[in-house]
């Protein structure tokens, strides 16, 4: 029983890491893109977005945008804030 309980919560804390990779930078190509890096830098490396997803404060005001990609059966969100990324998260579509 003790050692079910512990595949249990080790597969329960391990499950979002197997999910999805977010983080501070993402490979493109030879190229990494890093939080910090600008918009202009995202369109660069990355080109157009195929969705883009404002994103608004708690009164409605807008904030920035999450852009979305399809790139090598993955699925990349870049949070863009104040023309800078803020986050990078890639998902296996």
């Amino acid at each position: 029983m003790r050692a079910r309980c512990r595949y249990l919560l080790l597969a329960v804390l391990m499950g979002p890491w197997h999910a999805a990779a977010a983080g501070d930078t993402l490979r493109v190509d030879s190229h990494v893109l890093v939080v910090g890096d600008t918009a202009t830098r995202v369109i660069e490396l990355l080109g157009k977005p195929v969705y883009r997803e404002p994103i608004n404060n708690e009164y409605g005001a807008w904030r920035g945008e999450r852009w979305q990609y399809s790139r090598d059966g993955h699925v990349i969100t870049v949070t863009v804030l104040g023309g800078k990324v803020a986050n990078i998260d890639d998902r296996r579509s």
